[in-house]
């Protein structure tokens, strides 16, 4: 894939997992800031969706419903836990947004393998 691009939506990803375990380990709701940040996540993986569509037809080899289905599933995962944190007033809504962006960065691991 990109490599610049992969490496700042693993930055992103672990920098709102861990976040996100802190305000759950100090029992606080989701902020303003974490769910910007939250968005921010989200509006990189869109761009990554633009960018594969994009350049999807000079690669080989890939298949196109596998790595596609990681894609449109890492966007959904992260706007499901985005709008549980909103609404979830407890501890717990950063504590979904951490178990995403844990798993967004193991499907984008995957991605980044499978595109190669």
């Amino acid at each position: 894939m990109f490599t610049v691009f992969t490496i700042v939506l693993y930055a992103v990803s672990a920098v709102l997992a861990i976040w996100s375990i802190i305000e759950t380990i100090r029992n606080r709701p989701a902020g303003k800031l974490l769910l910007g940040a939250t968005a921010v996540l989200l509006l990189l993986l869109i761009v990554q969706l633009v960018l594969s569509i994009a350049t999807f037809g000079s690669t080989q080899g890939i298949d196109p419903l596998l790595y596609f289905g990681y894609v449109i599933t890492a966007i959904l995962v992260m706007a499901l836990a985005g709008f549980w944190a909103f609404a979830e007033l407890s501890r717990w809504g950063p504590g979904v947004l951490a178990a995403a962006g844990l798993t967004v960065i193991v499907m984008i691991e995957r991605l980044d393998q499978i595109w190669q």
